[in-house]
């Protein structure tokens, strides 16, 4: 028994020192059957809060990917006498998502533990989510 216990971790603390970044950060998986996003966080004080944050990002730009709503308001104001004239033009917009993402699943979550690489802080949580495309 004390030999699996060793050898676990000696595997766990080889798996720690070769930490190796996932292909799919630098870039997104693409297929014509399923759409994926990418979520991050970065560090916080508890790794279950980082690790539903990215997880909560990832959703959140794959609903965009999906569908986005955008809403647009235009305001233009002159004012002036006869002599001069202030035109004044204010833009604001927003940008919305109500997508149900039905047979969402995270495929993969990969957590920064190493200062070497030069993909964010140590703590930084990647969560890569897919879903079918539905046509």
């Amino acid at each position: 028994m004390r030999v699996m216990v060793v050898t676990f971790l000696l595997w766990l603390a080889g798996c720690a020192a070769e930490q190796k970044v996932p292909m799919w950060l630098s870039a997104v998986p693409v297929s014509s059957q399923e759409i994926c996003a990418i979520g991050i966080s970065g560090p916080t004080y508890y790794q279950e809060d980082a690790r539903a944050r990215s997880q909560a990002s990832a959703m959140a730009e794959l609903a965009r990917a999906v569908e986005v709503r955008v809403k647009t308001d235009l305001v233009l104001r002159s004012e002036g006498d006869g002599r001069s004239v202030e035109t004044r033009l204010d833009e604001t917009a927003g940008f919305g998502s109500d997508v149900v993402l039905r047979q969402a699943q995270i495929r993969e979550q990969w957590v920064q533990t190493s200062k070497e690489h030069q993909v964010g802080e140590p703590g930084t949580v990647y969560t890569l989510v897919c879903m079918p495309v539905v046509r």
